[in-house]
């Protein structure tokens, strides 16, 4: 029986060998998953963190460019309205012509055009205002010459010394010295 107790006993020391063999296996393996899940959930986490940053870098991008747009929009329909502002101001003044307010106005804008002058000068204006201009000029007590060519929807230009001084008072001048200056106040009004 001493050599069966021999194999029993190596037997016995062969399983548990093998047993803790198996066990250490076992404890290994479980931390090698135990890690490869930590690994696993730091990678999904940073894959995670990384998408909802690009999202939201996308997304802050695409806002501001609608915010953008809207601006740009909200500036071109500003921008239309003050044009057809000074557009509609045009027609009415265009309106005028003929009128006894016309011709007040007219020699207003006369009287200043000439205003410190004491030299022949010469009133360009619309072939329609040639007989009014003539009317002013003489009431002003003006030198003048009439030159009935200018392509305007009210008022004159006056020049003296053959050209080298010319003041514009037209309806179209005044205009557009206002829409510099009311311009901005216009756009203001429609914002608002």
């Amino acid at each position: 029986m001493a050599i069966e107790d021999i194999f029993r006993a190596l037997e016995e020391q062969a399983d548990e060998e093998v047993n803790r063999i198996l066990h250490a296996a076992t404890v290994q393996a479980d931390a090698v998953e135990h890690e490869a899940r930590e690994e696993a959930e730091r990678i999904t986490s940073a894959k995670i963190q990384a998408a909802d940053t690009a999202v939201q870098a996308k997304a802050a991008k695409a806002v501001n460019a609608a915010r953008l747009q809207v601006k740009r929009d909200l500036a071109q329909v500003r921008d239309n309205a003050v044009e057809a502002s000074f557009e509609e101001a045009a027609k009415r003044l265009a309106a005028m012509r003929g009128t006894p307010e016309y011709e007040r106005v007219f020699a207003a804008l006369a009287r200043e055009a000439c205003e410190g002058l004491d030299t022949e000068c010469e009133f360009q204006v619309a072939p329609e205002d040639a007989a009014l201009a003539e009317k002013v000029a003489t009431d002003l007590g003006l030198s003048f010459t009439i030159s009935p060519t200018l392509e305007t929807i009210g008022g004159l230009v006056v020049s003296t010394h053959n050209g080298r001084v010319v003041r514009r008072n037209t309806f179209e001048t005044r205009l557009q010295k206002a829409r510099a200056v009311v311009g901005t106040k216009v756009a203001e009004v429609l914002a608002s």
